[in-house]
């Protein structure tokens, strides 16, 4: 994992102030606009009159460092905090815990900034000896729309296709995953899904569980002349070069169909009477 460290020099967003950390604390930038990436908001924290700050920054390119994780940054403070935040962390959550922004800039991929920042996540766990328990969301210690998708359902749903509670879920579940790379084969109930491409019912199915549709990525890619690749450096399967959430099942990828959808351009729909999954050209009405 490549981290590219450009250390703010705004004394404003760096007091330079050396603390213990004690958690992990998620933020997205709310800056949904074009060019809203991790640079831009580096240099945004970095301004003489900005008295915010993170520790880290992540969008599909990359992982700004911004602040050495020993000293503090700007990005819980609040006149008043959430009991549980104030038990576990301290008066000033503050000064004992990492911060980290994902980029949600509308030229920027999604799922890729997801995947990177869940990496960068099970790092730092990995590095402190933490489980996913020390992992907070803005919202959990001020009460803070933030990250708005892990906190709104129509946020959540836009972003990740579940609700908000589902979508934080996900995180950590899929943080926990990097952090234990091999875990034991646990055998799991699923529902068979069918899979509908403009009105066409393909021959393979996909399967459900815990609310996500899984569908194989090369069938529903092939169907659509999407182009299924390798990528070596992060070893996963690419679908037009995005990279997927994925899993192995009897030697065959599957990808969350929201995701798959997104990477071949396609409108996704589920049929519960018929547990279908239903894609659609974007054209197609």
């Amino acid at each position: 994992m490549q981290i590219t460290e450009m250390l703010l020099t705004n004394p404003t967003a760096r007091p330079g102030t050396k603390i213990v950390p004690k958690g992990l604390v998620i933020h997205w930038t709310a800056n949904e606009k074009k060019g809203a990436d991790a640079v831009a908001n580096r240099n945004y924290f970095n301004k003489p009159t900005t008295e915010a700050s993170a520790h880290y920054i992540v969008d599909d390119r990359q992982i700004i460092r911004c602040l050495p994780e020993t000293e503090m940054g700007y990005h819980v403070g609040a006149k008043s905090y959430k009991p549980e935040a104030l038990k576990q962390l301290s008066s000033y959550p503050n000064n004992c815990t990492i911060g980290i922004e994902m980029c949600v800039n509308a030229d920027g991929d999604f799922w890729t900034m997801y995947k990177r920042t869940v990496e960068l996540a099970a790092d730092i766990l990995r590095r402190y000896s933490w489980s996913v328990d020390k992992l907070w969301r803005h919202f959990d210690i001020t009460g803070k729309n933030c990250p708005a998708y892990f906190v709104m359902d129509d946020k959540a749903k836009q972003y990740i296709g579940l609700t908000a509670t589902q979508a934080w879920d996900k995180f950590k579940t899929d943080v926990k995953a990097a952090l234990n790379p091999n875990p034991q084969p646990v055998q799991k109930v699923v529902d068979k899904v069918s899979i509908e491409i403009n009105g066409k019912l393909l021959a393979v199915t996909g399967y459900l569980q815990d609310g996500v549709s899984w569908l194989p990525i090369r069938a529903v890619a092939e169907a659509v002349g999407g182009k299924v690749g390798w990528c070596a450096s992060t070893k996963q399967v690419t679908v037009n070069g995005h990279d997927l959430t994925e899993t192995i099942e009897a030697g065959v990828s599957f990808a969350p169909a929201r995701e798959l959808a997104a990477a071949l351009g396609l409108q996704v729909e589920w049929d519960g009477a018929r547990k279908t999954v239903m894609l659609k050209s974007c054209d197609t009405k």
